[in-house]
């Protein structure tokens, strides 16, 4: 296969892109589920974002762009079953969704070549959601394919759904000849739990999943070994990426110092840190900013969220039997905000970033 060159179009200034990106950041950091906690996760988040100035998306983009070429393999780790004695094999709504617009954005921007990670049970569900997202599934060794044009047409976006085991001891094995073997350039971890200083993993409410779960852990520890760039994508202090928060976390954040199960760790991961943390009052509005804002980065505004892609994303979640943590039901929805509330959050991304775009065109666009 010929080499891939990339190729960015810069189509805002830079003083626009940060404004862009401040907008972005606040509006996916607005607490529309009124749970109290996403205004301290943000602020702690953004206080150590550039001496506090830079936007978290913008340090996301900045991350990716730096790390990412063309055929550099990306893992995004997500899904999270949490009620694995009712269904055991099926995930909540947040976070897939995220990863999906992520590894989107990845894929036709920077060339990169998605692998999304999950547990074992759940590779099923996650694989009609990333075609929805307009993915063919296939395996890892087969993604550089994607990139060529040799028959004189841009061939199908692909991607990999890898799953891991819960038995921690197989899973650290696992992830570290993962990334030997692939060498990804970045690693990033949205919506998905992180262990504390016991090897557990809490949902907000303070209770262990850590019997449910992947320990996801072991690929950003090991990342971190190799120099591989990592990011983290969450809502509640329990994510993998929120160890860099941890003090806040512990303060401010119920069940963030003591947490309803024996090991009375609290729910806050700190085990695994992250080169950049990015909150959201729902982990998919994070994919979907730092996802719209790398397109507006590299000039390819075809790579942004859009409602209508979004729609169908959310509607694969019947098929894929997914359910709304909140609401407990199977439905196009994700932390009970409705589909309307995820499109109109879309909406806000993309007018926010058409009007940057008139108001401060770069200079070869005036």
């Amino acid at each position: 296969m010929q080499e891939i060159k990339r190729s960015c179009r810069k189509l805002i200034t830079d003083e626009g892109l940060f404004n862009v990106a401040d907008t972005i950041d606040r509006l996916v950091n607005v607490d529309i589920p009124a749970r109290g906690s996403i205004g301290v996760l943000f602020e702690a988040a953004r206080a150590q974002s550039g001496e506090g100035k830079k936007p978290l998306c913008l340090a996301a983009v900045e991350l990716l762009q730096k790390a990412v070429r063309p055929g550099d393999y990306v893992f995004i780790t997500t899904g999270w079953a949490e009620q694995p004695a009712n269904i055991p094999d099926r995930s909540e709504t947040d976070g897939p969704a995220g990863a999906a617009a992520l590894a989107r954005a990845i894929r036709l921007t920077l060339g990169g070549l998605p692998v999304i990670l999950t547990d074992d049970y759940l590779v099923e569900g996650m694989r009609p959601v990333m075609t929805a997202a307009g993915f063919h599934v296939t395996a890892p060794e087969r993604l550089p394919n994607s990139l060529s044009t040799e028959l004189g047409f841009a061939c199908c976006p692909t991607l990999a759904v890898l799953g891991l085991p819960i038995d921690v001891e197989q899973d650290r094995r696992l992830e570290a000849e993962l990334l030997d073997r692939y060498r990804p350039a970045c690693c990033i971890s949205i919506e998905r739990g992180g262990m504390n200083r016991h090897g557990r993993i809490h949902g907000m409410g303070g209770c262990d999943f850590s019997l449910s779960q992947a320990k996801m852990d072991f690929l950003f520890t090991g990342a971190a070994e190799r120099g591989i760039a990592t990011l983290g994508i969450g809502d509640g202090g329990n994510e993998i990426g929120m160890a860099n928060i941890e003090a806040a976390v512990r303060e401010k954040v119920r069940y963030g110092d003591r947490c309803k199960c024996p090991c009375q760790a609290g729910i806050v991961p700190d085990y695994a840190k992250v080169d950049v943390l990015v909150t959201a009052t729902i982990s998919n509005w994070g994919g979907y900013g730092v996802a719209s804002l790398l397109a507006l980065a590299e000039g390819k505004l075809d790579a942004m969220c859009s409602e209508e892609l979004e729609a169908r994303v959310l509607d694969s979640y019947l098929q894929a039997e997914f359910h709304d943590s909140i609401s407990a039901c199977v439905a196009p929805s994700a932390d009970g905000c409705e589909a309307a509330v995820q499109l109109a959050v879309i909406t806000l991304i993309r007018k926010s970033i058409f009007m940057g775009l008139s108001h401060f065109p770069a200079p070869d666009r005036e």
